[in-house]
């Protein structure tokens, strides 16, 4: 099995995304978890990713997995919310 780097996977994860799954998903799915199996293309849904883990799992033991959140550049954002004020 070819170990790959977590940048690959990314790269292919959000390429698989952008260009076989988004448009199949979007906007139904908006705001929904997605995790992709970057070798097979296969993936699953959930409103949670812990269970989209899963469910991919289910799919493909053996997957190579990547987290996306359907409808938004990242899974997760990091940061304050805008308007937030540090005191």
């Amino acid at each position: 099995m070819e170990r790959v780097t977590a940048q690959e996977v990314a790269r292919r994860g959000r390429q698989l995304y952008e260009e076989c799954i988004g448009s199949r998903v979007e906007p139904e799915h908006d705001g929904r978890f997605l995790v992709v199996d970057v070798d097979s293309g296969e993936y699953a849904l959930a409103d949670d990713e812990l269970e989209a883990f899963a469910r991919a799992r289910e799919k493909t033991p053996e997957g190579v997995l990547f987290l996306i959140r359907v409808g938004h550049r990242a899974a997760h954002r990091i940061g304050a919310s805008p308007g937030y004020r540090i005191r």
